[in-house]
């Protein structure tokens, strides 16, 4: 079914492409359209201080296998009609256009649905509230909640990824999978749109409901949780390793106590979760006392063997180099370069 389709990707940046390139993996044949009068999609340029001038960036090349590259410029006639018979060819249209600039082009839903009566047309706004806004992911990440709740009390930290853009995508793609499936009853155009401030807010998810429900308002906490412990609390161990732990239940912790040699008082003191959560701090003590006279290889075998949830705190380079990550690289020469980057795709379909 996918290598059939043919998509038509007329946005930048990240979650557009996100979702061009998640049916690229599929097999479908997507057609980039770039901008030519400003040298294509902005992220061509982002690069880092070590990436040579006349290559592409790695940033841009994250989102972007796979696809035939095609540079136009709207406003040109000749352009607008190579355009227009892209549009006759696809099955669905991927935008992230400005406020106003879809209509400007002829290029909203309506205009599209003309040329192509039976189009998937897939918009990516920035802010609902605010349609003309510039939207960029580190300013919604502040504006819904995302920043007050990270880094920790002394200074704020943003998600190291566009999270928000990646969310986005995941929603449009959802949409362009159930247009797919509706299509097959009814054979009409649909048009799916979301916004990344939307996006944003339907994924704060438990945080959103301690608001609603008990009027808790998340404050940065780093790598805690407000409402497990000791979930996300970092522990050392005898060879100076510093692990996370993610206990999530009263036997976890009975266990775990158990096997780092935690007195039986303490065990008794801390048994249910939110006395664990209440008291948090001296629970973390008691904890590194034990599991810095054991080490880290010893406790990781120890807790996995248990189903203890714990874990290493790698490096990008150590998850890149384990075997899991290695067989999702996706490689491919374009013009002259090698490029690389990590599957979008992390499912697996079987019958």
């Amino acid at each position: 079914m996918f290598n059939e389709l043919k998509i038509l990707e007329l946005s930048n940046v990240l979650a557009g492409p996100a979702v061009g390139m998640f049916f690229a993996e599929l097999g479908a044949k997507v057609i980039k359209v770039e901008n030519k009068l400003s040298n294509g999609d902005i992220t061509r340029n982002w690069k880092l201080p070590k990436e040579k001038k006349e290559d592409l960036s790695a940033y841009f090349c994250s989102v972007n296998y796979n696809k035939k590259h095609v540079f136009l410029d709207f406003n040109n006639e000749e352009d607008t009609l190579v355009l227009e018979k892209l549009i006759i060819e696809c099955d669905i249209i991927i935008t992230n256009f400005k406020d106003g600039d879809a209509k400007k082009f002829n290029l909203d839903f309506e205009s599209c649905k003309t040329i192509k009566s039976d189009i998937i047309y897939a918009h990516i706004g920035g802010f609902k509230s605010n349609p003309k806004r510039v939207a960029f992911d580190i300013i919604l990440q502040a504006e819904t909640g995302f920043i007050k709740m990270t880094g920790n009390k002394d200074a704020y930290a943003k998600m190291p990824v566009a999270l928000i853009d990646v969310l986005a995508a995941h929603q449009i793609k959802e949409g362009i999978l159930t247009a797919l499936i509706l299509q097959k009853k009814e054979n009409k155009a649909f048009k799916i749109t979301t916004t990344l401030e939307e996006t944003a807010i339907a994924s704060l998810m438990n945080q959103s409901s301690n608001f609603l429900m008990a009027n808790y308002s998340p404050q940065p906490i780093g790598t805690l949780h407000p409402n497990i412990s000791p979930y996300g609390e970092i522990i050392s161990t005898l060879d100076n390793q510093n692990l996370i732990l993610a206990i999530g239940t009263d036997k976890q912790f009975e266990i775990f106590c158990e096997l780092i040699g935690l007195e039986k008082k303490w065990t008794q003191l801390f048994k249910n979760n939110s006395q664990r959560v209440k008291e948090r701090k001296q629970l973390l003590k008691l904890i590194n006392k034990k599991t810095k006279k054991i080490k880290s290889k010893n406790l990781l075998n120890s807790c996995h063997e248990l189903k203890i949830p714990i874990g290493e705190i790698n490096s990008m380079k150590e998850v890149l180099e384990k075997k899991v990550a290695k067989e999702m690289i996706l490689e491919e020469t374009i013009g002259n370069q090698k490029t690389k980057r990590v599957k979008t795709i992390a499912f697996k379909l079987t019958n």
